[in-house]
This record gives structure tokens, sequence and C-alpha cells, in this order.
């Protein structure tokens, strides 16, 4: 019976685990891309705690709202240089786009950076935080969206925005795969909205 007691207690620390592991794992290639913008300076970034819908990213992406793919027959220029393939677009607009839990970034998510967190969406904009931050070294919120796979879990992508304080930045979805056991960005898609 003691036994029984033990394998009991023991398992759910285990599924825990593991489940936490491949959950810091998904983290990993948003860190790889975060070395590339140049974030370990002096200057000091606010980090969006409540991640950004994933809706935004897609949206991006497909260069619409929506499960359809519209194309412009004024510019039908292609800004993911092929990556988008209808089928795999479609399982991934259904995957993503109806997911409606919160989620919120931890400082563990990023270990190698000293983000500041902050709670709420919208920060640039509301008054409490700009006077805030207003005096302070702090120029840039970077805002970021859960990581979703594509084509077969070949492909990651995510959002992310770097909003500076007088509201201008940039808004972009980031294409990765990972190559030799490394991740590598294939493409970064601009908002065509914002950009």
């Amino acid at each position: 019976m003691k036994h029984i007691k033990k394998i009991v207690l023991i398992i759910p620390f285990f599924i825990l685990s593991c489940a936490s592991a491949q959950y810091l794992e998904s983290y990993e290639p948003i860190n790889v891309f975060l070395d590339t913008q140049n974030l370990n300076g002096p200057t000091k970034y606010i980090l969006q705690s409540d991640k950004e819908s994933n809706k935004l990213a897609l949206r991006i992406f497909n260069g619409d709202e929506g499960p359809e793919h519209i194309v412009d027959p004024r510019n039908p220029i292609d800004y993911t240089d092929g990556l988008f393939v209808e089928k795999y677009w479609k399982e991934m607009y259904q995957e993503y786009a109806h997911d409606t839990v919160k989620r919120y970034w931890k400082k563990e998510d990023f270990p190698k950076y000293k983000f500041i967190l902050e709670k709420g969406t919208g920060l640039t904009l509301k008054e409490s935080f700009l006077r805030k931050y207003m005096n302070s070294r702090i120029d840039d919120v970077i805002i970021m969206s859960e990581p979703m796979y594509y084509m077969d879990k070949k492909y990651i992508m995510f959002y992310y925005g770097k909003i500076h304080f007088d509201s201008s930045g940039k808004s972009q979805v980031v294409i990765m795969k990972k190559e030799n056991n490394k991740w590598i960005v294939v493409k970064i898609v601009g908002d065509y909205v914002y950009n």
C-alpha cells in the first residue's frame, strides 16, 4: 500500500515536470530571435506580460483577417516568400484563431533579459503608464504572442512588436525553423497596416 501511495504522488510531479520542460523549450526560438535584436545594452525594455493574441500574428501572415486568403489583384506580391500554403494555413488558423485563453509572460521565460514586466494591453496609450515611465531610460515596449506551429511543425511563428513611447515602432510576424539543431529566422513579415 505504501508503494502505491508513493507512485500516486510521484506520477503527477513527473507529468508536471515534463510539461514544464516542454513549455519552456517552446520559447527557445523566441529567445534566439531576441538575441538578434540587440536588447542587452544599457537601455531597459518593458515586456507586456499579457501575451498578444494569436489573431494578430495570423492576420499579418495571411495579409487579412479571417480564414480566407485574399490576394489583392492590384498588389499580388507574396510577402511570405512562398511560405503561405493554403492547406497548412487553414490548419493553423483552425488551431490558433479561436484560442481565447489569457496567457502571461514570466521573467523565467527570458532568462538572459532584464525585462520589466507590465500587465495590460495597449500600454503605450495609457496615461498612467506614460506618467510612470516618462523620465526613465526606457523608451520601448516589447509585445509578443505565444509561438504557433505551422506546416506540420516545420516552422514556428509569433507576433513581435517593439513600440516606442511616441507610439511609433514595428509590428511583425517572425517565422523560424530548426536547422542542424539551431533555430534560424526564415522570414519576418511586417504588418501592412502599421509599417
